[in-house]
């Protein structure tokens, strides 16, 4: 009975998917749909719509992993919510969502520039090298981002500085006992 139940529910998670996915495409042939879009929503190209998508899936991972972590943490466990816990999931999810954004940016600029220097005859000028200082500081961004990322991670398991080296002219040190259960 379990087992039918859940593969029932991952069935149900591949439908949900196969019809989102059909209905965006509904809506991208959709020429009204693309109309209002680009004439109800400011500054929306399809120059840029690799940074919407990174948008999209940036906001829609942060709800749901918001989402998946407040179940986990408060919604389980009435009683005992886990406090400590939902706070490195929250971070962890928003710096997720910041490496998506600056990863998409990244993207983004590398086909705004592609595009500058297929339709340009001079290749090295001030708006190039404004181009390529976006890449770079995007690409540092995102980089910056998945450290901190990876160093929250680090600290909700439990990390502690390393011991200062030892050096090879000292003595052994005796491996500690294991603590009997």
């Amino acid at each position: 009975m379990d087992a039918e139940k859940q593969t029932w529910q991952h069935s149900r998670r591949w439908i949900i998917l196969i019809t989102i996915i059909i209905l965006l495409i509904t809506l991208y042939f959709y020429d009204p749909f693309t109309t209002y879009l680009v004439a109800g929503v400011q500054n929306i190209r399809f120059g840029n719509i690799v940074f919407w998508f990174a948008s999209l899936v940036g906001v829609v991972g942060f709800a749901i992993g918001h989402w998946n972590s407040f179940r986990r943490n408060i919604f389980q466990a009435p009683g005992a919510a886990n406090v400590e816990g939902l706070v490195f999931e929250s971070l962890q999810i928003t710096l997720m969502t910041a490496v998506i954004f600056c990863a998409g940016g990244t993207l983004q600029g590398v086909e705004i520039m592609s595009e500058y220097l297929l339709a340009r005859g001079d290749i090295i000028d001030a708006a190039f090298g404004s181009k390529i200082l976006t890449i770079i500081l995007l690409v540092i961004l995102t980089i910056i981002f998945y450290l901190l990322h990876m160093l929250v991670r680090l600290f909700r398991q439990g990390w502690s500085p390393r011991r200062p080296g030892r050096s090879s002219r000292s003595a052994p040190v005796p491996a500690r006992p294991k603590p009997s259960s």
